[in-house]
């Protein structure tokens, strides 16, 4: 079946009376008995559980999604799952049993972004429907059962899950007598659309165990090797009512565990914690449910003062995206910036992506614009970005206003957007595009784009420039003046870009006028820019971020940018090759340097090692990249990470040069007199790939071109077509 019938209603335990803020939010269990006089062929359910649920038929968890369904304002849109069904099914009595926990449907902690305070919070809720050969056989509705004193007596995302084994009972199943359980009520529909969630889920993509472990004051500290985003299973074993709290963290203090880093702006107390009750039933296992921590250190501490054995299985938590492409390098530490990359960028992605899995879990729309090019190079994301392309559909204002978290409770209008922010609703769908010749997301965005470039306007200055958001963030802060480009500046070539895009996205749809209108005013703004920040005096004062901006954004072209790009270079020599810049310049730096025939200077600019560099947060310890140069705050961010897909085009040196590859050139960039490097990935004609190696003056690679695809090789001093097909060249 498509949709849910009528005989479906939303149902919970009551309407409204939401869990009050900072008090225990047990999870809500559902239960229907019924009976299938034969197996059918067939057998699918939809399901709907708000905040997450956990779905079980006869005893066993249907699916191995977790933290479903993704995150929405869901007072605009919810989305259901499907599952497949049929070999849970038994003939005779079956029962369906639905654990709901509270996600950010129902917040119950007083948080800096007010989800507690979101317009659709409410008790959780459900709606479901099971279907045996396209006909429906049973619906949620009054006749279910429903609790809210089983074993999961709390559950909230930004302090953790606790579990009371001694409250478990085998309600999963069809012996189970439910006359002492509560008759479920129908409660309010959530208000907005309700669609198929069709991009992929949650999992437990990896599992690590402790590399690791010692004594502190409180109890035992458990080291994973690496810091991911997801949750801890344990097996133990204590006497009855003995409970173990699991306290996460991405940071120690010494040898003792420290959380200030994470939840300094979160106002959980305690915060990212799970607890354990044991019933004293021999052997004990347990998982959480409904929560995600930030981690890479579990603290064990037990309530009896007993520091006891405990076996702990962390899991790397995060969607399920599908991998399509890759990059290696002979470089330890471009290897590391790759790892670390990759395991910040999916640490983020929970349905949507992320700044941090711990501190906020919020949806910053910037980060995701710095990781974008890399992402749609290496996973298949346009599932998940239309996803987000609806949720800032539904975050954007009348006005076409965006803010600068998506989803949001009502935060980040007022301050966290802006331009080079809101540029996600524009920049996400057109890389994709660029990458696979996909065009659905642009086409989904356009009316977005519409109603911000209005907005955009009326915003404009007296010199048609803008000037409303966050400038370039988090530069280093020990190394003196960073001369960080002025934020109108910024704002305005994010401005200039939108309009192209949008240009582009209107000429697809065969709207010439507005093609017309926006590629005239896209034209408009680089001359405003021009005139203002392109002259010889304000060429002459810049720093690397805003000359490294007049050659990303093509404000210049011909020889001034030439000259441009030369003064960069020296600029960043006679700077010892230390970036002065924010995530925005970042971005930008490198790029631009080796557009211009630089490589060698952004080689050195990005494998230093001395404060601040990717080079000494490696030297630290680190297993991702942090949000700041001085290893404070978050230590899971990826709005450093473009420096991936830099090094994919610029070291590799795969380079997508029209649309979805059908242009490509090779170029191979050197960074020793011995070094190797690859990159593939998959294009709508097939796979394109390099691999290279060099051993003092002599050369080979290994290349697949797919069919129309027109390829070129270019080496020092040397240029050459690439046929199609699987070749090996030496040189």
């Amino acid at each position: 079946m498509n949709y849910f019938t009528k005989k479906a209603k939303w149902i919970g335990r009551e309407e409204g009376g939401f869990f009050p803020i900072n008090c225990p939010a047990p999870a809500i269990e559902l239960r229907k008995v019924f009976t299938l006089k034969k197996l059918p062929k067939e057998a699918e359910c939809l399901i709907l559980g708000l905040g997450l649920h956990v779905l079980y038929i006869n005893g066993k968890r249907v699916g191995d999604d977790v933290l479903s369904p993704a995150f929405t304002a869901y007072d605009k849109r919810a989305l259901y799952l499907r599952h497949d069904v049929k070999k849970y099914l038994t003939e005779g009595e079956n029962v369906i049993a639905v654990k709901l926990g509270n996600g950010f449907f129902n917040e119950t902690v007083v948080g800096h972004w007010n989800v507690h305070l979101a317009p659709w919070r409410n008790t959780p809720r459900l709606l479901f429907e099971l279907f045996a050969d396209g006909e429906s056989v049973i619906a949620s509705d009054t006749e279910w059962r429903v609790r809210n004193t089983g074993a999961t007596v709390h559950n909230v995302l930004r302090t953790g899950e606790y579990y009371d084994a001694r409250l478990e009972d085998n309600w999963k199943t069809a012996e189970y007598c439910d006359t002492g359980w509560r008759f479920a009520k129908t409660v309010h529909p959530t208000g907005g659309v309700i669609e198929e969630m069709v991009m992929p889920r949650a999992k437990e993509c990896e599992h690590l165990k402790p590399i690791r472990k010692w004594k502190t004051r409180r109890g035992i500290i458990y080291d994973f090797g690496k810091n991911i985003a997801g949750y801890v299973s344990l097996v133990g074993k204590a006497k009855c009512g003995t409970t173990v709290s699991l306290t996460y963290s991405e940071k120690l203090d010494g040898v003792e565990l420290d959380t200030e880093n994470a939840r300094y702006i979160t106002y959980a107390h305690p915060f990212a914690q799970d607890r354990y009750t044991f019933s004293g039933d021999g052997v004990e296992k347990w998982k959480p449910e409904f929560v995600y921590h930030g981690f890479r250190y579990v603290e064990a501490i037990w309530s009896d003062g007993d520091s006891g054995e405990l076996d702990l299985t962390a899991y790397f938590v995060h969607t399920d995206l599908k991998c399509k492409g890759s990059f290696t390098c002979s470089d330890e530490l471009m290897s590391w910036i790759y790892d670390a990359g990759i395991r910040s960028f999916l640490s983020n992605y929970q349905g949507h992506p992320l700044d941090c899995p711990h501190r906020e879990k919020n949806g910053w729309t910037g980060d995701a614009n710095i990781s974008a090019d890399y992402a749609v190079c290496l996973y298949d994301l346009k599932m998940p970005y239309l996803k987000w392309i609806s949720d800032m559909s539904d975050a954007q204002r009348i006005n076409g206003q965006l803010p600068g978290i998506i989803p949001s409770a009502g935060w980040g209008y007022a301050w966290g957007s802006g331009p080079a922010w809101d540029y996600a609703a524009f920049y996400l769908p057109y890389v994709l595009y660029r990458e696979s010749g996909d065009n659905e997301a642009l086409i989904k965005a356009y009316p977005i784009m519409q109603r911000y470039l209005d907005y955009a306007k009326e915003r404009e200055d007296g010199d048609g420039l803008v000037c409303y958001g966050l400038s370039d963030w988090c530069p280093p802060t020990m190394i003196g003046d960073c001369n960080i480009m002025e934020n109108r500046f910024s704002d305005s070539c994010y401005y200039m870009d939108m309009c192209r895009i949008a240009a582009l996205t209107a000429k697809m749809q065969n709207d010439g006028v507005n093609a017309e209108r926006y590629a005239e005013k896209a034209a408009l703004i680089k001359e405003n820019i021009k005139k203002i920040y392109a002259t010889d005096e304000e060429i002459t004062s810049h720093g690397q971020g805003a000359l490294a901006f007049l050659l990303y954004f093509d404000v210049i072209e011909g020889e001034a940018a030439e000259s441009v790009a030369e003064r960069l270079a020296e600029l960043v020599k006679s700077d010892n090759y230390v970036h002065k810049v924010g995530i925005l310049g970042m971005k930008a730096l490198p790029n631009a340097l080796s557009k211009y025939g630089y490589n060698d200077v952004a080689i050195k600019l990005l494998t230093r090692t001395e404060y601040p560099s990717y080079g000494h947060w490696r030297s630290l310890g680190e297993t991702t990249l942090c949000e700041k140069w001085e290893n404070v705050s978050s230590r899971n961010h990826h709005m450093y990470s473009d420096v991936i897909n830099w090094m994919i085009r610029n070291i590799a040196g795969m380079q997508n040069r029209g649309i979805a590859y059908d242009k490509a050139a090779f170029v191979p960039g050197f960074f020793a007199d011995n070094c190797s490097a690859s990159a593939s990935t998959e294009t709508p004609r097939g796979k394109i790939a390099i691999s290279w190696e060099k051993n003092g003056t002599d050369f080979t690679a290994d290349i697949t071109v797919p069919e129309g695809t027109e390829a070129t090789l270019i080496l020092p001093g040397k240029t050459m077509s690439v046929k199609t097909g699987v070749i090996k060249i030496k040189i």
